[in-house]
């Protein structure tokens, strides 16, 4: 998984606010993320609540989990926030749980990725809720050695879709007024710059992937993508 430099975070910070101002007012909402990480999304949102309402984190890892849970008691945030052991195909909480949910994979990219799917993810949301997925897609095969080259520069994770199949998973999991926005050019900055900062011979052949490809890169058949949408209202 990319690990990004302060440098690349202020790159993508606009990803940051963009899911912030979805879900504002944050005040008194209860806000799951899928897949965490160290919980710096999580933790994000928990402080711009003002102690009112509650964020959960779910993740499958048990160091990153407890990295989260030392950095919410540091920030005084234990109140606000939780982490928790997340399951590979279900989230453990009851039907219309949630006002939100985000699972934020750009920025701080978990390197444990659960297989829940949009339907289960809707269950969880209230009538009403809003749903927010961000993923780095692949939308043609990619084969063994190219997989390979994209993992030497931190590459790990491709999911395969385009963004009219996420439109209708989500679609098909009841959720309305959905958007499908491009974030691959601003993506296309920031590994230009790591490409300048990291090269090496070992890892030029995933970055011509990436930028130079005439059938691969970046907006040819890989793309970074922000889904949003809302389970439909109770009439």
């Amino acid at each position: 998984m990319p690990r990004w430099s302060e440098e690349d975070l202020g790159e993508l910070e606009a990803i940051l606010q963009r899911i912030e101002g979805e879900l504002r007012p944050l005040r008194g909402k209860n806000i799951l993320v899928l897949c965490c990480g160290a919980g710096q999304v999580a933790l994000r949102l928990a402080r711009k609540m003002a102690g009112s309402g509650q964020v959960v984190g779910l993740d499958l890892s048990d160091d990153l989990l407890e990295t989260a849970r030392r950095q919410a008691k540091a920030q005084g945030l234990e109140g606000v926030v939780q982490f928790q052991k997340a399951e590979k195909h279900r989230i453990p909480f009851p039907d219309g749980t949630f006002d939100a949910l985000v699972s934020e994979f750009i920025v701080y990219p978990a390197p444990l990725i659960t297989e829940i799917g949009q339907p289960e993810m809707a269950r969880v949301l209230k009538p009403g809720g809003k749903m927010i997925l961000t993923d780095v897609i692949v939308t043609k095969p990619l084969g063994e050695e190219t997989r390979d080259a994209l993992k030497t520069i931190g590459l790990d994770y491709l999911c395969e879709g385009t963004p009219e199949d996420f439109h209708g998973w989500m679609e098909d999991a009841g959720l309305v007024n959905i958007e499908a926005l491009d974030f691959t050019p601003l993506l296309r900055k920031v590994w230009g710059g790591r490409r300048e900062r990291y090269a090496s011979p070992g890892r030029e052949t995933g970055y011509f992937t990436l930028l130079e490809d005439p059938a691969l890169q970046l907006g040819e058949a890989i793309f970074y993508i922000y889904v949003q949408g809302e389970k439909e209202a109770e009439l």
